[in-house]
């Protein structure tokens, strides 16, 4: 048997029975559960518009891997948590390509009953204002076959229910009354997003720190009031370097909801304000103040929510102003960063003038290793074309506008069905008195075809589609208009108990052209490129699916894709992938 395969077989053999073992232990004091994965993935070149005789034709990349996670309970109040990973890359022997590494760590318990603590790996999150980690872009539908790419990329890069993962130590506590209020909630935490860094060989960056916190009280069954606060902030006397960041953000929310007899209504007003600007040890010669880059802006969204007891019918519409000059390290930081010149993890070059591969659908969908987990103090770069209504999540600066969403459902759960839509203007144009106008629609459609039939075997198909819309008048240079859109089908097919057929095709199109904004090391605006756009992404896939149980399953897929681009300077390319991916988590 292949060493990699018996390595990863005796880890998962040895996570299986390791929790029944714990659990036999007196007071349960040590047990444990983790996930494993084994990924194979094998590429092959397609057909080429210039000669590319630099690559492989095909290449084969795969590794095992084991997150063995152990619970220590001294005693009722308190828990450590630690994740041990054991990874080996296959082509590995006797060792080589195997490594070991503590992936998380964290200490939690409660003190007297009351005050709760968490120190070391914590995942925050506030409001999609002030702390808040927004979704990729081309996430917004059911993933269908390609989610096994999805869970991936999220598990890798610590995407947990749009939080931010960070170390450091968290606090809360709560108090229940019987008049004026019923309940009052705290949340306090400090992280460290970053130490300090080597610059150059005698100036070293600053700490970064970055610390919040909350308060939520619930006056009675029908208002609800949230504060939130929260310091992404440089230390500058634990640098050399001369300057340092300083950005809070305050927010408040009131809530009321209203109570039918078989539905509920909610109304939803906040509002808060920004600050950001660097702070210098030593004044350049350029500057007669220590505070230079000052930034300061607000934000307000009114919503109303309504919904179904049942689930079946939820229908919302709101307003959301954003300020050009607001800004939320914690809310706007990407989880792709275009500005930054990384390479992809499949075929990174291309033709026989090793160009770098541009970004495409499938890279997004399946490369977990161009992602971002650190926060960021100035507005990171986006590409237009995949995302430019709202690159930055809701708190994007520079808009204000209309959205609304609903979901729809039969009680059978046989037709399912959601609509989402914002209009959003600029609040000032940039570069030109002119402002863009921004138009989203998203739309999907599954049918459970088993449930209208009333077969016991699952079939559902599913049919979803975005679309975003950028336009700006005026003359020549100012004029400018920008239309993307991702079409998805996935058909879902259970041919024997557990056993599903799949095919998903993805198709992604862009025309159009778009101002680019350049940005210098504060984040202003320095300059514009304008960009011509006129490409079309595919990423077809089928496959099968053997799901054991929930959290176990084993995914077989073959993929085609690749870009057709009318850019002369950008040459075509067309790829293959078959890819086998066995995940369980226990």
């Amino acid at each position: 048997m292949n060493r990699n395969l018996y390595t990863f077989f005796s880890f998962f053999i040895l996570g299986m029975f390791l929790p029944e073992l714990a659990n036999a232990q007196e007071q349960d004091k040590v047990w444990f559960d983790g996930a494993a994965r084994s990924f194979f993935a094998r590429d092959a070149v397609g057909e080429t518009e210039l000669p590319d005789t630099t690559s492989s034709i095909n290449s084969s990349s795969g590794y095992n891997l084991l997150d063995l996670n152990t619970h220590i309970n001294p005693n009722e109040n308190i828990e450590v948590f630690a994740q041990l990973r054991v990874r080996n890359t296959f082509g590995g022997f006797f060792g080589s390509g195997t490594s070991v590494d503590v992936r998380q760590l964290t200490a939690k318990g409660t003190i007297n009953d009351k005050i709760r603590f968490s120190i070391g790996d914590l995942y925050l999150k506030q409001t999609r204002f002030t702390l808040f980690n927004s979704d990729e872009e081309l996430s917004s539908q059911d993933q269908g076959m390609f989610q096994s790419y999805r869970d991936i990329i999220h598990y890798e890069n610590f995407y947990t229910e749009n939080r931010w993962r960070q170390q450091g130590l968290q606090t809360n506590f709560s108090f229940n009354f019987d008049r004026f209020i019923r309940t009052l909630a705290f949340d306090f935490f400090i992280t460290r997003p970053r130490g300090s860094e080597l610059i150059t060989s005698s100036i070293n960056s600053s700490d970064m720190l970055l610390s919040g916190g909350s308060m939520v009280t619930q006056i009675n069954k029908r208002f609800n009031v949230q504060t939130h606060y929260v310091n992404l902030f440089e230390v500058g006397s634990s640098g050399t370097s001369n300057i340092s960041v300083r950005n809070p953000v305050y927010q408040i929310s009131v809530s009321h909801m209203l109570s039918l007899e078989r539905s509920k209504v909610t109304q939803t007003i906040q509002t808060g304000f920004s600050q950001r600007h660097w702070l210098y040890s030593e004044l350049p010669n350029n500057l007669e103040d220590s505070i230079s880059n000052v930034t300061k802006g607000l934000f307000f969204e009114f919503e109303n929510k309504y919904f179904e007891n049942d689930s079946t019918f939820s229908f919302t519409v709101g307003y959301r102003y954003v300020d050009p000059a607001f800004r939320s390290a914690g809310a706007q930081t990407r989880r792709l960063d275009f500005g930054q010149e990384s390479l992809n993890s499949t075929y990174p070059l291309y033709t026989n003038a090793s160009l770098p591969r541009p970004t495409s659908l499938f890279d997004i969908i399946s490369d977990e290793n161009i992602y971002n987990q650190d926060l960021s103090t100035t507005l990171m770069g986006f590409n237009p074309m995949y995302s430019n209504v709202l690159p930055y999540g809701d708190a994007t600066p520079n808009r204000h506008g209309a959205y609304l969403s609903s979901n729809l459902q039969t009680s059978s759960k046989s037709l399912i069905t959601n609509v989402k839509s914002g209009y959003f203007t600029e609040v000032i144009g940039q570069g030109t008195f002119e402002r863009r106008t921004f138009f989203s629609l998203q739309s999907g459609l599954k049918f459970n075809v088993h449930q209208m039939a009333s077969w016991r075997k699952i079939l559902s198909v599913s049919l979803s589609s975005d679309y975003e819309n950028t336009q700006r008048s005026g003359d020549e240079y100012a004029s400018l208009q920008l239309r993307s859109q991702q079409n998805n089908v996935f058909v879902n097919a259970e041919v024997t108990d557990d056993l599903f057929v799949q095919f998903g095709w993805k198709q992604f199109k862009t025309k159009g052209r778009e101002y680019v904004s350049q940005r210098n090391e504060f984040g202003e605006i320095v300059n514009f490129n304008l960009r011509d756009f006129d490409q079309k992404d595919h990423f077809v896939s089928t496959g099968i699916l053997y799901q054991l149980r929930q959290n176990v399953y084993a995914n077989l897929q073959y993929n085609w894709w690749g870009v057709a681009n009318d850019d002369p300077t950008i040459s075509d390319f067309n790829y293959t992938r078959l890819m086998f991916v066995l995940s369980i988590k226990l």
